[in-house]
């Protein structure tokens, strides 16, 4: 069974000194689609270990 995320996205495992910003740069996307793509996430205080989603971007 797939989870939204694994089917739009990836599972990120965050890493010491990860900010959201470094996470969204290294991955191209916008710091707002990573905070949409985490509705239950602690996303302002992440944790080393913590899991998020990872939105795709559609390029066109």
């Amino acid at each position: 069974m797939q989870t939204a995320c694994s089917r739009y996205g990836i599972i990120y495992t965050v890493e010491e000194g990860d900010t959201l910003y470094l996470i969204g740069k290294k991955y191209n996307v916008k710091v707002s689609s990573i905070i949409y793509a985490n509705p239950y996430s602690s996303v302002y205080n992440l944790r080393s270990g913590d899991q998020i989603c990872i939105p795709k971007v559609c390029i066109s």
